[in-house]
């Protein structure tokens, strides 16, 4: 079976993959199982992303018992290619081999997905066909893959579960005995293999502000091996008290964040990839680089730009943990240093569920400029007629951060991209708020519940295939994104 060495990246999430290994490993350890699933997908200019979005289980009668290996029944593969014909998700097939087994696919793993790449095309034309091999080699769960995309075979290249590190399968592949210097310290806290998994991963940062550069320096630091920069704006003089790299000149000069934090990156660096990019959540172009990403760091202060992050790992399954800070104080007093840490994973209540956004300021953070000055003067003038403005324009109150605010900030989701990286601890919270000034820090953890009716609860994994369903997009006024140098 010929395949091209295109890049193709799969996706699971809780709930779907702890039920799918449940099923495939049930005869472990000496013999094979499968199941059907249904799969988004999103088309990139890196390769193709494949998501799983629901299993069709098998039932009794649907696999032969009496062989070892998996041997599907016919009623089985016909149910799933009729419910194929009333939804829009491609189809696969995902087995286990025996502990200890190389997740190889076999002659007659070949066969079978020969079989079903033709069969499904005629129920589900222009999808692909997923086929997931599931093993435990030493312990670990690792995972191989192929998609029929297109008319060729690709290989996946990844396999990255949300909220833990990548199962992938890499043959011959041996942690080297001596890490880099410069990480020393990381590979004798959490192994050479961490560091190896640092090395491969990308992350993904949506804003290159204080918190932002906080961030990119601690995971460039850490040795991740490529990072995406994403931010439309550009330094100010009031930006160089927070904006880690940032000085004096950029201000002069105009330059934009995302510049100074590549010329950062590479200054701490030089082998680290960057990609820098002028833009903002959720253009479809930013789309298209960051959903190829290991995490993706929230750190703006912008409304819709969390709206996007929490559609990102609801389609997409991509972990996303997002930030906030703020500064507040009386009488010339601080009262209160502010820092929230939301952790988005597939599974958690998104964005809406926690009202974590407000309408009226998603909007107005989205409308063109001329259509806020109208509205701001709407405001202005029916207040003077005695009248409440907020229906035209409400005035949102400045939240102000200083420089070690963001930095705390910035360093912990830093921190825990590492930890979830790494596979080795993941953010143990849903919504984490702290106040620096309070005795104890005072934190709490804001666990908030998915709301049945949301449509957070139908489409995780959809991809592409629910974007009618997104929960934000991009207004056509914005400027097209565009790569810029790091100066």
């Amino acid at each position: 079976m010929k395949t091209r060495q295109e890049r193709a990246i799969v996706r699971l999430a809780a709930p779907e993959w702890d039920q799918l290994r449940e099923i495939v490993l049930s005869r472990y350890p000496n013999l094979e199982w499968a199941s059907f699933a249904r799969f988004g997908w999103r088309m990139t200019p890196e390769g193709l992303l494949v998501t799983l979005a629901a299993l069709d289980p098998p039932d009794f009668g649907d696999l032969d018992y009496r062989v070892g290996n998996v041997a599907i029944q016919e009623p089985y593969s016909l149910r799933i290619a009729l419910a194929a014909e009333r939804h829009p998700l491609g189809v696969g097939v995902v087995h286990s081999h025996p502990r200890d087994c190389p997740p190889t696919p076999s002659r007659v793993d070949d066969d079978m997905d020969c079989y079903y790449a033709t069969y499904f095309r005629d129920f589900a034309p222009r999808r692909p066909y997923v086929s997931l091999i599931v093993s435990i080699l030493n312990g670990d769960i690792v995972v191989s893959g192929r998609v029929f995309w297109n008319g060729e075979w690709e290989p996946v290249a990844r396999v990255l579960v949300s909220g833990g590190a990548e199962c992938t399968w890499h043959p011959g592949e041996k942690a080297e005995q001596q890490g880099r210097a410069r990480t020393e310290r990381l590979s004798i806290a959490f192994g050479t293999e961490a560091e190896m998994r640092l090395r491969r991963a990308t992350v993904a940062v949506i804003g290159a502000g204080g918190t932002g550069s906080a961030a990119i320096e601690a995971l460039a630091r850490a040795g991740v091996g490529r990072l995406i920069l994403v931010d439309p704006d550009a330094i100010e003089q009031s930006n160089l008290e927070r904006v880690h790299g940032s000085i004096p000149q950029d201000a002069e000069r105009r330059r934009k964040k995302v510049s100074v934090g590549a010329r950062h990156v590479r200054a701490i660096d030089p082998t680290i990839a960057v990609e820098a990019l002028v833009g903002a959540l959720p253009q479809e172009e930013i789309v298209h680089r960051v959903v190829m990403a290991d995490v993706v760091l929230g750190c703006t202060d912008q409304q819709h730009s969390r709206l996007a992050l929490s559609d990102l790992a609801l389609r997409y399954l991509v972990p996303v943990l997002d930030s906030g800070v703020m500064l507040e104080g009386s009488n010339g007093r601080v009262t209160g240093q502010i820092l929230q840490l939301v952790r988005f994973l597939p599974a958690d209540a998104c964005a809406l569920c926690r009202g974590l956004t407000d309408p009226q300021r998603v909007a107005q953070e989205l409308m063109p400029e001329t259509e806020r000055r109208q509205r701001r003067a709407a405001g202005m003038a029916a207040a003077q007629r005695g009248e409440v403005g907020n229906a035209y324009w409400r005035d949102l109150p400045q939240i102000n951060t200083v420089g070690y605010q963001t930095t705390v900030a910035g360093a912990m989701q830093a921190g825990y991209a590492i930890g979830w990286i790494a596979g080795r601890f993941v953010p143990p919270f849903s919504r984490l708020q702290m106040n620096l000034v309070a005795p104890y820090l005072d934190i709490t953890d804001v666990d908030q519940p998915p709301r049945d009716n949301c449509a957070c609860r139908c489409f995780r994994g959809w991809a592409d295939q629910a974007r009618a369903d997104a929960l934000i997009t991009a207004p056509m006024h914005w400027r097209k994104p565009r790569a810029v140098e790091s100066t």
